[in-house]
């Protein structure tokens, strides 16, 4: 029977190596996808906070009068009290709209006004971070690549078990450094084993669940809270009547949810058009926004409104997408996640170096 588990374990592990050790990398990064650009570009992010933060349409007045003709299409409220606000700015065209896309990202003082910097959007840095966020999830080649992410994570539930199973016989949990090269490296591949087979059982159970759609579907069928679709409205345009001011959005979107932090608003690009104010939940052990309120840019009043976060199988996935992802208990637990993506690549490479080293006897 061990030979047949040593067989399995081996044949799949070779089978995913190269996937496994994508997973781990990208994986190690993704951790702190929501800090890489801050800790990178701190003069860019970090403000030192003070009692009272300017209002945003002051803010907004500052970016536009600094870079006229352009305009602010959305902007960026970070949940964290240091972190400056982002305003995405776009070139108008003849009639008023917007083009595709943001021309710049600027970074401000919430508290001073004081514009702390301006690049092309997206930067740089965001888009390295958004490719190894496509590379984790589906190899950054659509569907396909997704499967076999998704199997390759079915591929890692099978392997801690089995790597466990191995183990057992042994309960090695020390390397002998003074040994041979493949004793040090089998000692490796089982210390590293026994203390992260917890962690990576766990990422491979959520990232499985993530990977494959249908379970997401079960999550909405088990809880029988599928959430409905809103369908956006459009501003009434009224004879004469001029657009009501931001701070007038920002007060009925607080309205519209009182409890709710207010982390992205779409400014309107046509006459038609109307604000769009996403919200995030407090105290919330991850960053996601799943509240939308559309705003009537003429009359201030909230024409539809979605709550994603009434639905229990929309909570049921969000948790485990912060279980995933490290979210779940802030900074400790992703780095938790970080290590435990560099010890499946390690994992990788020593069983590789074992068989390898079998090989050659």
């Amino acid at each position: 029977m061990r030979k047949v588990v040593l067989r399995l374990h081996l044949y799949f592990g070779l089978l995913s190596a190269v996937f496994l050790v994508i997973l781990g990398l990208t994986g190690s990064i993704m951790a702190f996808e929501g800090q890489i650009d801050h800790w990178l570009h701190p003069g860019r992010w970090y403000v030192t906070p003070r009692p009272h933060a300017l209002p945003e349409s002051e803010l907004v007045r500052v970016v536009e009068q600094r870079f006229a003709p352009k305009r602010v299409s959305s902007f960026r409220i970070a949940p964290e009290s240091n972190i400056a606000h982002a305003m995405f700015i776009v070139t108008p065209g003849g009639d008023g709209s917007a083009g595709p896309g943001s021309d710049l990202e600027v970074t401000i003082d919430q508290y001073t006004g004081s514009i702390l910097s301006a690049l092309p959007s997206p930067t740089r840095t965001e888009s390295t971070l958004a490719f190894i966020h496509q590379f984790h999830l589906r190899l950054a080649s659509g569907a396909k690549g997704k499967l076999v992410i998704s199997v390759v994570g079915l591929i890692l539930l099978v392997e801690v078990p089995l790597g466990f199973v191995l183990w057992w016989r042994t309960k090695r949990a020390s390397v002998k450094w003074t040994g041979s090269g493949f004793r040090v490296f089998f000692d490796l591949h089982h210390l590293i084993g026994v203390y992260v087979a917890a962690f990576l059982l766990l990422a491979a159970l959520t990232g499985v669940l993530i990977g494959f759609d249908s379970m997401q579907a079960m999550f909405y069928r088990a809880t029988q809270s599928a959430p409905k679709r809103v369908r956006p409205a459009q501003s009434t345009v009224m004879a004469g009547a001029e657009p009501i001011g931001l701070d007038h959005v920002m007060d009925a979107a607080h309205r519209a949810m009182p409890d709710g932090l207010i982390s992205i608003v779409r400014i309107p690009d046509t006459p038609h058009d109307t604000y769009q104010v996403i919200f995030r939940k407090p105290g919330d052990a991850w960053s996601a926004v799943h509240a939308v309120a559309w705003i009537d840019r003429y009359s201030g009043k909230v024409l539809a409104f979605t709550d994603l976060y009434t639905s229990p199988g929309y909570r049921a996935i969000r948790f485990n997408r912060a279980l995933h992802t490290g979210d779940i208990l802030g900074m400790p637990s992703q780095i938790v996640v970080s290590l435990t993506s560099l010890a499946l690549v390690a994992m990788v490479i020593t069983g590789v170096v074992i068989w390898w080293k079998k090989l050659a006897v």
